[in-house]
């Protein structure tokens, strides 16, 4: 029993229900006598009519299933089947080779007979065999197919606008670690493009993301120069050097020399190893644990690892046990050179502790350094000689200590290039009544 439209008090007067022992495939109608009235039928899942205009129910179905009329419309439509009508593509009906009935797609159904009872049963019947027919299964595997297409669309849209987001934010991560720029920088950049109107979504803005995402592209950058070295079979030179963290732990700075697509050998940074102590069994297991990680096997390395670079100290270089020893045991063709870098260090420092007139110089280099790195007044009034001779200055540091050689010539250098400046300050320092007797006496010794 069903509830009748609100549309028409004459309308429910004249409604009367169906059978109740029909079964779930069948109808039960009420109003199917009133001729003006445009009746749209559905069947598998659509069974029921409702009122455009008003909302309530038209018809009425066991299964409960929509499909609308419109209680105002008096044209001559119908029974008919929605889901064959809605069906946009014949394309799947020509190659199937089922065509479509008119009458269930214009909804122009016809009773076989005038009375009630007999035109009830004649539509039922209709209604069976089109609802098995293979055009209306085709129809509704469309209309089926259709609705999963559409959630997959959205699906696909709303995933290519999070990956576009995505892609925004990990090229400014990528930004601030190539162009040296601290990790706190991350969240302003964000907000910055986010008010010139680029999508960053909502996720990964704080600065701990922006430090993984920079750690996740550069493994996946060095995963792909691995591979490239590995595929082209290019010959691999190892350099390693100990080092301290700022956390005073023993690590092993690893890098490589190699061609990359083919090209011109250079060289590379892999990785930075936390050593647990610093014997040669130890730096050994270490680095080629590194190397096996990120992507080199033993066969390849038998075949290309042509050469070790390290420091001099016994534990790299040692005859009977050293690092250099212990890998030439592994691989037979490996080459083992002391760094060239670190040899020269060692010879410039062997000369200096034997020419005496060079520790006078250094003396002097390292009284300069003192008196212009510890002093804003005095490295102001050296910038004020210079501007007055027109001349140069150049930052004077440290030289001869622990560092490289490079380091103590450029030091050498800037003292060379701003002497003229520095004689002039030391003149003007020694004559400034404002200094005392002991800085003005310095002065003058330097000026010497």
């Amino acid at each position: 029993m069903l509830a009748p439209s609100a549309c028409s008090r004459e309308e429910q007067r004249r409604a009367e229900p169906a059978s109740r022992g029909q079964d779930a495939q069948s109808l039960q109608f009420q109003r199917l006598d009133s001729p003006p009235l445009a009746i749209r039928l559905s069947f598998s899942h659509s069974l029921v009519s409702y009122c455009v205009s008003c909302r309530e129910p038209a018809y009425q179905s066991l299964n409960q299933a929509s499909s609308h009329v419109d209680c105002r419309d008096t044209g001559p439509l119908g029974p008919g089947c929605a889901l064959c009508s809605s069906t946009k593509s014949t394309a799947v009906l020509t190659e199937e080779r089922v065509s479509m009935s008119e009458e269930w797609v214009q909804f122009k159904i016809q009773a076989s007979d005038s009375s009630r009872s007999t035109s009830l049963a004649s539509l039922r019947n209709k209604i069976r065999r089109h609802e098995v027919s293979r055009a209306h299964k085709i129809a509704q595997e469309l209309i089926e197919k259709g609705e999963q297409d559409l959630v997959r669309n959205m699906v696909n849209a709303l995933s290519e606008t999070v990956f576009a987001a995505t892609d925004s934010v990990f090229r400014t991560a990528y930004y601030l670690a190539k162009m040296s720029r601290p990790f706190t920088d991350h969240e302003s950049l964000i907000e910055l493009q986010g008010k010139n109107g680029a999508n960053m979504g909502t996720n990964l803005h704080s600065r701990y993301s922006s430090t993984k995402i920079v750690e996740h592209i550069a493994k996946e950058m060095q995963k792909k120069i691995v591979q490239s070295i590995v595929m082209c079979s290019s010959k691999l030179s190892v350099l390693i050097d100990e080092a301290t963290s700022l956390s005073h732990k023993s690590a092993m700075i690893v890098n490589l020399k190699a061609s990359v697509d083919g090209g011109t050998p250079e060289f590379l940074f892999l990785e930075l190893v936390e050593l647990e102590s610093q014997r040669a069994a130890d730096i050994e297991e270490a680095l080629l644990n590194c190397l096996d990680t990120a992507g080199f096997t033993q066969e390849w390395l038998q075949k290309n690892w042509v050469s070790f670079v390290s420091d001099g100290a016994s534990v790299m270089l040692g005859k009977n046990s050293g690092v250099a020893t212990r890998l030439t045991t592994r691989f037979p063709n490996l080459f083992t050179w002391h760094c060239m870098n670190h040899r020269l260090e060692l010879a410039v420092s062997d000369a200096v502790d034997e020419v005496q007139a060079v520790n006078h110089f250094k003396v002097f280099l390292e009284k300069i350094h003192n008196l212009y790195s510890q002093s804003n007044k005095n490295s102001r009034e050296l910038l004020e000689a210079a501007k007055e001779l027109g001349s140069q200055v150049l930052k004077i540091g440290r030289v001869l200590n622990t560092r490289w050689v490079a380091s103590s010539f450029r030091s050498v250098k800037a003292v060379w290039t701003s002497y003229e400046a520095l004689n002039r300050h030391f003149e003007n320092a020694a004559g400034d009544t404002t200094r005392n007797s002991k800085e003005r006496q310095t002065y003058r010794g330097l000026a010497r």
